[in-house]
């Protein structure tokens, strides 16, 4: 992990993704980049007559409030032993981050829930950013306010390609855990079983644990969230939406449910 990218927005969960950003950058000797959507906006000119789109929000009042949230935030990365630098985009802020992340090695989000009311709620992005980013994505709930890079990290394993690209994308924070678990829920994997990723990662000098949990399908989420707990994982490894995202939508589903209640960062790939 070298270059992470950090989703910069005044919502009540900035301060938990910040602290885990700087743990991870630190504990990596990673840059950390920040990315700020902008609310950044010029008249657009309609009609033969040139008149001006109008509306009722004050965007000048919006981007004075951006720019005072930036000089806050970069006036306490000064004093943080970390590189960083800072970005601004304009465009909605999952679009940024997955348009970002080509050329980075983490982006971090918070936990978000699946719509966004007039609090100080974090934007819904986590899902979009999980399914469309070229990076891995560590979501970040709210409470949590620090990251052992050298904690435990659990890998949730169902054989998919978007778990194997979880694990390849984790290698870096895999190889600095103490103690790695591989668990699966249920029935073994087809062609490529727990054990497979155990041997890979053996390979790239990462010994696992491999644990095989029993349960039903539907109770996968609360079965592999209370492993993780019992171990004090300091993160979950599991791939993104292994069903189509809309069936996942409208019958649940394992990246569903962990996006919404997980307790414990989890580092996603699809």
């Amino acid at each position: 992990m070298k270059t992470i990218l950090l989703h910069i927005f005044d919502d009540s969960s900035l301060e938990s993704r910040l602290q885990v950003a700087l743990d991870i950058a630190r504990g990596h000797d990673a840059h950390l980049t920040c990315v700020q959507p902008t609310t950044q906006f010029t008249p657009i000119a309609l009609g033969p007559l040139g008149g001006e789109f109008v509306t009722g929000v004050n965007f000048k009042d919006m981007e004075a409030a951006e720019r005072a949230h930036r000089e806050k935030i970069e006036k306490r990365l000064k004093g943080e032993a970390v590189s960083w630098d800072w970005q601004v985009g304009l465009g909605d802020a999952a679009t940024i981050l997955t348009e970002r992340s080509r050329l980075a090695d983490l982006v971090i989000v918070s936990q978000s829930f699946d719509k966004r009311d007039a609090s100080d709620k974090p934007l819904p992005i986590a899902g979009d950013v999980a399914v469309h980013a070229q990076s891995a994505i560590l979501v970040v709930p709210a409470e949590q306010m620090s990251f052992d890079c050298e904690g435990p990290i659990v890998i949730a394993w169902n054989g998919s390609a978007e778990a194997a690209k979880a694990v390849r994308s984790a290698l870096p924070m895999l190889k600095m855990a103490k103690d790695v678990h591989l668990v699966t829920v249920g029935e073994d994997h087809g062609n490529f079983p727990h054990s497979e990723a155990s041997l890979y990662l053996a390979r790239q000098g990462v010994p696992t644990t491999l644990h095989e949990l029993t349960g039903k399908p539907g109770e996968a989420s609360d079965i592999v969230m209370d492993f993780a707990s019992k171990y004090n994982a300091a993160a979950l490894v599991m791939g993104a939406y292994g069903h189509s995202r809309l069936r996942e939508t409208l019958f649940g589903g394992v990246t569903k449910d962990l996006l919404g209640n997980a307790k414990i960062p989890l580092l996603m790939g699809h």
